[in-house]
């Protein structure tokens, strides 16, 4: 199972529904894109934010997944396609790339960056 950045944000904001929702998946099949690991970074306001997010990463709640040049080239597949009717952003393409790269489902909040895609798994995250 691949978590989009959305349910990581939830997770250190310590919402109980994030941290059960991700600890229902065995360690062995949490992943999580190299892009959602910048996310996090990049959405960090203080010290304590970053430090968090370091540890989080570092504490190994999930594996993190590189952009392989098989992703980098199935994003661009999906935004050459969806770009004029959809508009996704490029850093959820890459994520959706990785998931349908790996052939695993994506869990997310965001349902509607995702839903449009062929072949990709969706599991619900609800607060």
């Amino acid at each position: 199972m691949i978590f989009d950045t959305d349910i990581l944000v939830w997770y250190l904001k310590k919402r109980a529904e994030a941290a059960e929702f991700i600890q229902a998946f065995p360690i062995g099949e949490r992943r999580i894109s190299v892009i959602s690991v910048l996310e996090l970074l990049h959405g960090c306001r203080t010290r304590g934010e970053l430090r968090d997010a370091g540890e989080f990463i570092e504490e190994g709640l999930a594996e993190v997944l590189p952009i392989t040049p098989s992703i980098s080239a199935k994003a661009h597949e999906i935004m050459q396609r969806f770009v004029l009717s959809r508009k996704p952003g490029a850093l959820d393409t890459l994520i959706a790339a990785t998931a349908l790269e790996r052939g695993e489902a994506l869990a997310t909040g965001n349902i509607k960056h995702f839903n449009y895609l062929p072949g990709l798994s969706i599991k619900p995250f609800k607060l």
